[in-house]
């Protein structure tokens, strides 16, 4: 007669919950990307835009700065930056393919006659042949 182990009617139960534990978590992970669909990427960037590209109100300077996302060198107001950088943060959040990008302009932005604006440089042949790299304020 063979010498026989005492069956233990737990062991395939506790075995078959873990495999089950297991199988779904693995399901889980794999269904849980964090990365957004190009799809809405564009939509994020295309209302950023909406927002950038709109009338940009002030009542002075300090109203006004710099967009740095989705576009650099547009003038933008304090209201919608706070809009834009939301948009911004969904977008890098949702990992879509694109680098930040990297502003270098530093002409000054300022509030005129209630809008932001950036003062232009001036070009040769311009109104009053302003010399290269003044300041022309329209």
């Amino acid at each position: 007669m063979k010498p026989m182990l005492p069956r233990s009617p737990r062991l395939p139960r506790t075995f078959a919950f873990a495999l089950i534990a297991a199988v779904c978590a693995l399901a889980g992970f794999s269904g849980c990307s964090s990365k957004m669909e190009e799809k809405d990427c564009t939509k994020l960037k295309m209302d950023a835009f909406d927002v950038l590209n709109k009338a940009q109100h002030c009542n002075n300077d300090t109203d006004c700065r710099g967009s740095v996302w989705p576009d650099c060198q547009k003038p933008l107001s304090n209201v919608s930056a706070t809009d834009i950088k939301a948009k911004e943060d969904a977008y890098f959040t949702g990992k879509c393919e694109e680098a930040k990008p990297t502003c270098s302009d530093t002409t000054p932005i300022y509030c005129k006659q209630g809008l932001c604006v950036r003062k232009e440089k001036g070009a040769p042949g311009s109104a009053g042949d302003t010399p290269p790299g003044d300041i022309i304020v329209h």
